[in-house]
């Protein structure tokens, strides 16, 4: 009988502790684009009890094609806010708050708001944001799902803190977003190169001509692979002339044929005979607009020669012929200049600009650019591309397709729900009990990796990454970024505090930029001014390494790796204020450089003094308050140091 009632009473035991319900539980949603839409939604139809919204954004027009919560009444109000309105109608009995700010520096969401909730959902689409996360949830030992897309691939892929990779452990590839200007202007051997041509050439032509900053589409006669041969073009007849000077007098008499002519035939007349440049290239092959509007094939290696198997079905994502992209030339022009005559109207009585602004979304912005940067590519035997490629490209965006996002959400619910699955059912303790059954989840269209939806094992940390191997210790500083000072950090928290010598300080942000080095002499302007003016937010982690040998004394031999997270704060109005929270984590830090120098004399060590452990630290402004008083009472701190779990260390 009293077996029985035992064993009763561990099932009812295992059954009440360990499992979330969806309505129990709090999660906290970051962005709500396309892929944040669809998330919230489900979200709410799978009943979970509260919901966070952080979003920056505000609609757009180009959002309202994928992103369902949205109307066109909508257009310019936030997207968090709008998008909680449209689920309360769904689900009118639903926890949902929208938090309309910048992820990234928004003070509001420090690691206590993180903590409020069961699980973190990354719906993001830049890889800044989605690094800031991934380190808030790892201080927070939250549970984070990253879901993103990419046309018609995604993922849904788990993060928990020491047990799975996170979102930092595999490096991410850099996209370059500048190019040479002479490559632009000269040698093109890319189709990106010549959409950025193109977009150059549309500002050249409608937009802010007087622009410094607007680069000029002519070739570039200084190009260093042409030395010595610009007085031989200049003898062979062969004159530069600037789109820039030439554009201001041909659009009062504007012929849309007399442009292309000069684009497409003289200035490609002039780059060829820039003999240096072609001496291992293919040499442009200029083109009239006579016989242009006559070409039929679509590339001269026969690209585009397809099929009707293969042919795709969305005219937008089809090769056009060469006479094709004239026309779309011709017409596209014909079209911005009435708009940019009528925008100079609109100019003359109001404080609208004179001028045109490009838009992906535009049609006939689109066309322009499609159309020049197609038939330069043409000129340079560069592989043509479609309108839906060129969107993409100029746009500096990745495809969105909603069938995409839809299938990403869900997944991404069905994760979360296992997740809940296996937390404990106490509020205060988010450590999973087991991740065995669970998998990342990817998307694919290729079939070569096999089913479109694919579970893939959960992967060990990378020991070696910095945002979440054991190797260094973290410790959080709550300063005001406006007004702390890369000296005050250097030489109060890490030197003073931290008890680091000359360490490398550097930003782990993926850039490996390089704060301070231990190498080089301090910089005394540099030194001076504040960590707000390196952009350097809430969040950001600084790694210290220090390995620093002293030949004539072994025991001051110190190697340390420190992670330093900046946390920002209003509060504090004094520029030399700062916090140090966790005092454990100092503790140890303390305790292992006693460790590491045994035969130093250590009557210093109690040389902070003006360290008070506080068990409540809510209210900052009390804090402070509390710090300035510290240096006329600097034995203050021994009546409370008797519990300094979770203490926040007050510095002046």
């Amino acid at each position: 009988m009293f077996a029985s009632s035992s064993t009763s009473e561990n099932s009812n035991l295992s059954i009440n502790s360990i499992g979330k319900l969806p309505e129990e539980s709090s999660v906290l949603v970051v962005g709500a684009g396309g892929i944040g839409c669809e998330l919230l939604k489900s979200l709410a139809l799978c009943r979970f009890g509260s919901i966070g919204v952080i979003d920056l954004d505000t609609i757009e027009v180009s959002n309202l094609n994928r992103q369902f919560l949205f109307r066109r009444e909508h257009v310019g109000q936030p997207k968090a806010s709008v998008a909680c309105d449209s689920i309360r109608r769904i689900c009118p009995s639903i926890h949902i708050e929208p938090f309309h700010g910048d992820v990234l520096t928004d003070p509001r969401f420090d690691m206590s708001f993180y903590k409020q909730y069961d699980l973190v959902i990354n719906a993001l689409d830049n890889v800044q944001a989605r690094q800031h996360v991934n380190r808030m949830c790892l201080l927070c030992s939250k549970p984070l799902i990253d879901s993103g897309s990419t046309g018609y691939n995604g993922q849904a892929t788990l993060i928990f803190k020491g047990r799975t990779q996170c979102y930092d452990c595999i490096e991410k590839p850099k996209q370059q977003r500048t190019y040479a200007v002479c490559t632009i202007r000269n040698t093109p051997s890319q189709p990106i190169h010549c959409i950025v041509w193109a977009k150059f050439l549309y500002n050249q032509l409608f937009g802010d001509n007087e622009d410094p900053n607007n680069e000029d589409v002519t070739p570039d006669s200084d190009d260093p692979e042409n030395a010595n041969n610009e007085l031989e073009n200049k003898t062979n007849g062969h004159h530069r002339v600037s789109t820039r000077d030439w554009i201001h007098k041909e659009m009062e008499e504007f012929d849309p044929k007399r442009i292309f002519n000069k684009l497409f035939f003289d200035d490609i007349i002039y780059l060829t005979s820039m003999k240096n440049l072609w001496e291992k290239r293919r040499q442009p092959i200029p083109i009239e607009y006579g016989k242009a509007c006559l070409v039929k094939e679509k590339n001269q290696n026969g690209q585009g020669d397809h099929d009707e198997s293969t042919m795709p079905k969305i005219t937008d994502q089809r090769i056009q012929s060469i006479s094709d992209y004239v026309q779309m030339f011709i017409d596209s022009v014909n079209d911005l200049k009435q708009r940019s005559d009528k925008q100079r109207e609109i100019a003359l009585t109001t404080k609208e600009p004179t001028f045109l602004v490009w838009d992906k979304n535009d049609d006939a912005d689109l066309r322009f650019v499609t159309a020049s940067a197609n038939l330069r590519a043409h000129i340079f035997g560069i592989n043509l591309t479609s309108k839906f490629d060129v969107k993409s490209m100029a746009g500096n965006i990745i495809p969105a397709v909603a069938t995409t996002n839809a299938i990403v959400a869900g997944i991404t619910v069905l994760q979360a729900r296992k997740i809940l699955a296996t937390l404990p059912r106490l509020s205060h303790d988010h450590t999973l009990t087991s991740i065995n059954h669970l998998t990342n989840v990817f998307i694919s269209t290729d079939r070569k990796t096999g089913g479109i939806i694919q579970s893939i094992p959960l992967e060990e940390p990378n020991q070696s990454c910095i945002q979440c191997s054991d190797l260094e210790q973290p410790v959080r500083v709550r300063i005001n970024m406006s007004l702390f000072t890369v000296s005050a950090l250097y030489e109060r928290v890490i030197r003073n505090h931290l008890k680091m010598n000359k360490p490398d300080v550097i930003i782990a942000d993926g850039s490996g930029r390089i704060l301070i080095s231990a190498d080089d002499d301090e910089d005394e302007q540099m030194m001076l001014k504040t960590l707000d003016q390196f952009k350097l937010m809430n969040g950001t982690i600084l790694l210290c390494e220090e390995d620093y040998a002293d030949d004539t004394n072994a025991a001051l031999t110190q190697n340390m790796k420190i992670k330093l997270m900046l946390e920002h704060t209003d509060t504090i109005k004094d520029i030399d204020d700062y916090i140090i929270v966790d005092g454990h984590v100092i503790g140890e830090i303390k305790q292992s450089l006693k460790r590491k120098l045994p035969d130093v004399d250590n009557d210093d060590d109690d040389d902070d003094d003006n360290i008070q452990h506080l068990d409540d630290y809510q209210n900052e402004i009390n804090i402070v308050k509390k710090t300035k008083r510290l240096s006329t009472t600097p034995n203050e701190h021994n009546t409370n140091t008797n519990n300094n779990s979770g203490a926040i260390h007050m510095l002046r």
